[in-house]
């Protein structure tokens, strides 16, 4: 009589204790980040429905708010590389020098579009006079570059990168942590672009978080499957 024990060998067991242990924390991982960006899209939701509050340090990301202050039209910068609607083109950064405050503060204007060649820069003339905005707080990260010189040396001056880390060594002053996205409303507004909170919905996340659960049931599977394979015997 046949009988089988279970007896996969040492080398499958160690393969099988890494990839099931890494595949398992792995979908634990992914659940953990749909979750946390449900949490980043709940609390945009609730702040682009929020009416502005006056812009002070204890503003925060995503925060509608409102200020006042001037323009430096000398002092700005386009943000390379950025799509529209399928055009190539450029997001405009102006600093506004808020009243009785060192700080700048940059605002996202909005996108314009490229000319035909690279050198032309467009017209993004502003003038220096006192303005009233408001519009959403946002701390954009480094994000992914096409070149190792981020940003060039004359005004207006061009970059590769939204990353404040990096714009904020374009200036003498010192920078607000935050980006001001202008509303649509604002007078002297270009394209306005919609904000979005993260670039990946949570629901792509627990499908990845389903992939890993999946191959970690897979592999428990072939596990016993080789175990009772592997050795059998007369009885």
């Amino acid at each position: 009589m046949k009988q089988k024990s279970f007896n996969p060998g040492i080398k499958v067991t160690i393969f099988f204790i890494f990839f099931s242990i890494l595949f398992f924390f792995l979908g634990l991982w992914q659940i953990e980040r749909g979750q946390n960006k449900q949490e980043v899209i709940d609390l945009f939701d609730s702040s682009i429905k929020a009416k502005p509050s006056i812009f002070n340090k204890d503003s925060y990301k995503w925060q509608r708010v409102y200020t006042n202050g001037s323009f430096d039209e000398s002092q700005q910068i386009l943000i390379d590389n950025v799509i529209y609607r399928g055009r190539v083109g450029f997001k405009v950064f102006t600093p506004l020098r808020i009243q009785n405050d060192a700080r700048l503060l940059l605002v996202d204007r909005g996108w314009i579009a490229k000319g035909s060649l690279r050198e032309d820069i467009p017209d993004i003339s502003i003038g220096n006079s006192f303005n009233e905005l408001s519009g959403l707080l946002v701390q954009p990260e480094l994000g992914f570059v096409l070149s190792d010189d981020l940003i060039s040396e004359l005004w207006p001056k061009i970059s590769q990168t939204q990353s404040l880390d990096y714009l904020s060594k374009a200036y003498n002053n010192e920078l607000y942590p935050f980006i001001l996205v202008a509303e649509p409303t604002y007078k002297d507004s270009l394209t306005y672009m919609e904000v979005i909170p993260t670039n990946m919905l949570p629901v792509k996340h627990y499908g990845y978080a389903l992939q890993w659960f999946t191959m970690f049931l897979v592999l428990c599977g072939m596990y016993i499957y080789f175990g009772l394979k592997n050795k059998t015997y007369e009885k």
